[in-house]
């Protein structure tokens, strides 16, 4: 039965809506600076192939190309190689199943080292070559590439959850942005006792999209709720907030926020375990690796620190997640971390897509772009919540669960509360990017 749920599984991903994202650096600079020309002369932009199915940059009457500019080498290394895992097995599902549209996927892998001029001039290597980027990894690269993007009309997943990436045409958020994230994790502290009206609790973010937003939905929930919050900013190069801690200790904190490196949240653990302030933590989802747990910082993470995700943990009960596992232990032998499971269903997301400009008899860019506002429904074997697409302002779910630490062999976390949306998640406005 598990095997028919499975092999169920693996067809029926299917989504729903539109949506975008990014921002601007400098439009003109970037522009100025991708000026790639395709080498591939096979079909050509706009060619037919025999099945009538119209054709773009990056597509053969056998193969779809997709690039992928992701950290392989710096601060969210371990997160970067654990994305291209996921979405590796899903591909290679797909491709054994027949590809789309007859068409094997194929991924051209690059690494940034999460420096953005780096990921500039990969996306110019890159650009004519590919029909789409199935990942950019990084909301600062999202930021400063947005402009050229759209102006490629190329479609994109960003390797993110900021919400400044929301309300445009031609990239795809799958889950609860960092905003929510912590509003969510905030109204879920306020409900357990952990934190109480008229506290004050401390927010340790790093610079950029991910810190500012992430900050943006604690300040929002700090003003609703009766708190004073008290912010820390630090360069994703960072490795020791012992200071940070001790300021926020100063402050008289009753909790941390941590929308950091995994190996700042280590950091954090420990200085506020030895400094005696043993405050909760709240970590925003990339803060998280479960290596963690092997660090000196491991015993006091497992005492203090929780985690607030969209996304089902490794080790959940449901289809998708096993899916996941049993493939994840044929293919690898790293020890898995959360995020896997997303990068398996946003995949599945934008393979969707794809199916559907495959349907439409269009695997151009703007047969994509076309394609998919047309999507109106993902089922992701409950790896995350219901996902709706339908409105490019709005993030597809605002619900976010909550885990914790524990020693196991299947991402170290365990579930504390399922994926829920809290009152103050549901009335939040929006920011757009």
């Amino acid at each position: 039965m598990e095997a028919n749920m499975q092999a169920s599984f693996s067809k029926s991903v299917r989504i729903r809506r539109s949506r975008t994202f990014v921002v601007a650096l400098s439009a003109f600079a970037i522009a100025a600076s991708v000026t790639a020309c395709s080498t591939k002369k096979d079909d050509g932009p706009g060619a037919e192939s025999a099945d009538g199915v119209k054709m773009g940059p990056g597509v053969t009457k056998s193969t779809i190309d997709l690039g992928v500019i992701t950290d392989l080498s710096g601060p969210f290394a371990t997160v970067g190689n654990a994305l291209n895992q996921g979405a590796q097995i899903w591909f290679d599902e797909l491709n054994t199943d027949g590809g789309i549209c007859g068409r094997e996927v194929k991924l051209d892998v690059r690494d940034s080292g999460y420096d953005l001029p780096k990921s500039i001039s990969l996306y110019s290597e890159m650009e004519a070559d590919v029909l789409g980027f199935q990942m950019i990894l990084g909301s600062p690269q999202m930021a400063a590439l947005g402009p050229k993007m759209e102006e490629d009309d190329i479609f994109v997943m960003p390797g993110s959850w900021a919400s400044s990436l929301l309300g445009r045409k031609n990239g795809l958020i799958v889950g609860a942005t960092f905003d929510l994230e912590m509003i969510n994790g905030i109204s879920w502290m306020m409900d357990e006792g952990l934190i109480k009206e008229g506290d004050t609790i401390g927010h340790i973010y790093l610079q950029g999209e991910l810190g500012e937003n992430a900050l943006a939905g604690s300040t929002y929930a700090a003003d609703q709720l009766g708190l004073t919050l008290v912010g820390q900013e630090v360069p994703p190069t960072a490795t020791d907030v012992t200071s940070q801690v001790t300021t926020l200790k100063n402050k008289g904190v009753k909790a941390i926020l941590l929308s950091t490196t995994p190996g700042q949240t280590a950091s954090a653990a420990a200085a506020d375990d030895a400094s005696g302030l043993k405050v909760p933590l709240l970590g925003s989802n990339p803060s998280w690796a479960p290596q963690l747990l092997g660090t000196a910082a491991g015993d006091a993470l497992k005492e203090h620190y929780y985690v607030a995700q969209s996304y089902q943990l490794f080790n959940a009960d449901v289809p998708g997640a096993e899916k996941v596992r049993e493939e994840y232990a044929a293919k690898y032998k790293d020890e898995p971390i959360a995020v896997i499971p997303w990068s398996y269903a946003a995949a599945s997301a934008y393979s969707a897509i794809l199916e559907k400009a495959c349907e439409n008899g269009d695997l151009t860019r703007e047969g994509v772009l076309a394609a998919y506002p047309e999507i109106t429904e993902l089922d992701t074997g409950g790896i995350m919540p219901p996902l709706d697409f339908s409105d490019p302002s709005e993030p597809p779910t605002r619900s976010v669960l909550i885990a914790r630490p524990e020693d196991n062999p299947l991402g170290g976390l365990k579930l504390v509360r399922e994926a829920e949306t809290s009152d103050l998640a549901a009335d939040y406005p929006m920011p757009q990017g």
